[in-house]
């Protein structure tokens, strides 16, 4: 294990304070580890006892920070980052150093989402629309399927119970707000009622508009207003008290001209881009009272993701053509069920989902150009269709069944699971026309184990272990990318991972006072990634017309992440701190890794609790990668300069009505660059000093 020094320093420091004992003649105080989660398990537990690396993000959370997006709230998650720039639809999740759309499954209300077009982010729901974001770190492939191999984010989406007061039968809240870096303005109306004690409605809608954002070097990020608008309708019906019917839907639409490279610095062109992405959600459950054997829910989801760019500018103007369409449709089938027999917790279900890939160019063919330029020189006069051979479409259909015995003894819980998954994939008949000689549709299947134990010592600690293994398919455009010239490859295989871990937690209460609480927890993990499947463009190692993707790559990484939580009646202080390191085949270091992370969160409360002040401090370590030098036409080994960010926020609630709020980002305008979208590259500098403040009002 490549522990540092402060991994270790930190460990030996907590672990004594956390081995304490205490009475539990009264209930603890809660933290940020209290928050209920089902992502590790599908069964109710807190993040702290579900013996698995997660961690839940509140609604509280996101607006303590007023953020625009879900990323903005991911400072205190261990080994969990954004990559990407800091422009509209630019980022990603990085979990564990996994940083791909591919390889963490995102879902919003159970419905799967997943976006992937070249130098771009892969998710642009607005914050305001998530009452809570569970992200489980690892393989949670039993459970979800096929592409977790860094691991799971699992969104929720508001309803009308999070805003109407005991006996309230309608009622609206809205928000004004305005953020001073980028002359941001943002307006958030919810209306919400319960017309019959069977019946919840909400609807919603927020808008942002935007300037281009200063950077924290003092220049301008040009091409990075926003202009965006989301919209939110959910209604919830009980039939009987134990009997839910839901049904959702949410839209978030971007449109703007902006830089085509949105995840990485650097002059590409500018295009005029449409984001559009809605999901549609019917769910049901059945939980019957006394009844043990059936805790049912049935989900149908159905997600969209559609990219327009047109008037590409400069050398963009030929690539875009008059117009380029992408597009993403997922519907998903989840249907999971919980029997409890004695000391056994059965949780069993099937999964489908069918994913549509689309990528199509309208434009005026290229007559003639110029060989040294490559500009065209004349056009075509008939306007033509065609598929892009970078962005091949298709179709992947999956079907999963699982089964997971979560059983209990005294102190022990063991918790065993096994899952089938089945993937067939399909080209477009363009692709089928050009090829007819293959048998272009592909079909992968796998079998997944995994197993976690957790002994609980005394009620205060517990030590768990877990093994699981992760997967996932080829994705459509790996299997039939035709990127400038080259062949497709219909032999690739699925990409691997084993995944153990060792770990951890601590809870307990009256440390200091009889009004506090501290909980912690502390994971060693340790992953291998065998058959990954990677790019090699070059002309020397991989000349055309041989396939551009392969399974030749290995990897193992390993890491160490600690949290420690102390809750008092007047405020709280969350410490968290997370480091992974790891090698390929060739003993090469993961240069895509994120640096080692210390966060310290706070919060006092004054009033009873009218008036809240906090403070948050983010550490980011100095890290080792490579970068492409241009006097040498090589990659060099360079570094990342180490920084620290500072923030403050405050809420006042001035009345039961009126609530006024303030967030501070980058107090100190400290300089600093974040990791880039691809490649794990030095990235664009980050955003300035931002000043943000909020007014509310509900009625």
């Amino acid at each position: 294990m490549r522990l540092s020094k402060l991994a270790l320093c930190l460990a030996s420091v907590s672990l004594p304070v956390m081995a304490e004992t205490t009475s539990a003649d009264q209930p603890l105080l809660t933290t940020s580890l209290d928050a209920i989660t089902v992502t590790a398990t599908r069964t109710q537990k807190t993040a702290l006892n579900s013996a698995q690396a997660v961690n839940v993000i509140t609604s509280e959370n996101i607006e303590q920070l007023l953020s625009t997006t879900v990323f903005d709230s991911l400072i205190a998650v261990p080994n969990v980052t954004a990559t990407g720039g800091p422009r509209s639809g630019g980022q990603k999740f990085s979990v564990r150093g996994f940083n791909d759309a591919e390889d963490v499954l995102v879902s919003v209300d159970g419905a799967i989402q997943t976006f992937e077009k070249y130098r771009m982010g892969s998710f642009f729901g607005d914050a305001e629309l998530y009452r809570s974001v569970s992200i489980k770190r690892g393989p949670s492939t039993v459970l979800h399927g096929g592409g977790a191999l860094g691991g799971v984010v699992e969104m929720e989406l508001k309803d009308a119970s999070d805003f109407l007061a005991p006996e309230q039968t309608a009622g609206a809240k809205v928000k004004l707000g305005h953020h001073g870096n980028n002359n941001e303005n943002n307006g958030t109306v919810y209306a919400y009622a319960r017309p019959t004690e069977s019946l919840d409605l909400l609807a919603s809608y927020v808008k942002r508009e935007s300037d281009d954002f200063e950077l924290s070097n003092g220049q301008t990020l040009e091409n990075s207003a926003i202009e965006a608008e989301s919209i939110l309708l959910k209604g919830e019906y009980y039939l009987m008290e134990n009997s839910l019917f839901g049904l959702s839907y949410t839209q978030s639409e971007d449109a703007q001209r902006t830089e085509f490279n949105t995840t990485d610095p650097g002059a590409w062109g500018t295009v005029y881009r449409v984001v559009k992405q809605s999901v549609t959600n019917l769910s049901y459950e059945l939980n019957p009272a006394n009844n043990p054997y059936v805790d049912l829910t049935v989900r149908l989801g159905n997600t969209q993701s559609h990219v327009t760019e047109s008037d590409g500018q400069g050398m963009l103007e030929d690539y875009i053509g008059v117009e380029s369409h992408y597009e993403y449709n997922i519907n998903t089938l989840d249907i999971m069920n919980t029997s409890v027999l004695g000391m056994h917790a059965l949780t069993y279900g099937v999964q489908y989902s069918n994913k549509e890939r689309l990528g199509e160019k309208q434009s005026y063919p290229c007559v003639e150009y110029n060989p040294q330029t490559y500009a065209c020189l004349e056009y075509a006069s008939d306007l033509t269709y065609s598929e892009m051979g970078s962005q091949p479409g298709g179709e992947q259909k999956r079907l999963g069944v699982y089964i997971q015995d979560e059983f209990t003894w005294q102190a022990l819980t063991l918790t065993g699971g096994v899952r089938y998954e089945k993937y067939r994939t399909t080209p477009t008949e363009m692709f089928d026309s050009r090829y007819p000689e293959l048998d272009t549709k592909v079909e992968h299947s796998k079998v997944v184990p995994a197993f976690t134990a957790n002994y609980q010592f005394t009620e205060q600690f517990a030590l768990f272990a877990s093994y699981q293994e992760g997967f996932r398919a080829p994705l459509i455009d790996e299997l039939y990318d035709l990127y400038n010239g080259r062949n497709p490859n219909l032999e690739l295989e699925t990409e691997n991972s084993q995944n153990q871990e060792i770990g951890m937690s601590y809870q307990t209460r009256n440390v200091f006072s009889d009004v506090d609480s501290l909980t912690g927890r502390v994971i060693y993990f340790d992953t291998q990634v065998d058959d990954e499947i990677q790019s090699n463009t070059s002309s020397v190692t991989n000349p055309a017309p041989a396939p551009r993707y392969n399974n030749s790559g290995e990897n193992d990484r390993d890491g160490f992440e600690l949290e420690v939580n102390y809750a008092h009646r007047v405020g709280y202080v969350n410490i968290s701190y997370s480091e992974v390191s790891g090698e390929d085949k060739n003993g090469e270091p993961l240069w895509y890794l994120p640096a080692n992370k210390l966060s310290v969160s706070g919060e006092l409360m004054f009033f009873d609790d009218a008036l809240r002040t906090g403070i948050s401090i983010q550490d980011v370590a100095a890290r080792t990668l490579l970068a492409y030098d241009s006097a040498s036409s090589s990659y060099q080994e360079t570094e990342q300069a180490s920084y620290t960010l500072v923030g403050l926020n405050a809420s006042w609630d001035i009345n039961d009505n009126w609530n006024a709020r303030l967030a501070v980002d980058n107090l100190f305008d400290k300089e600093y660059q974040v990791m880039a979208g691809t490649g794990g590259a030095i990235g664009d500098y980050g955003v300035g000093r931002n000043i943000k403040t909020q007014l509310s009002f509900k009625f």
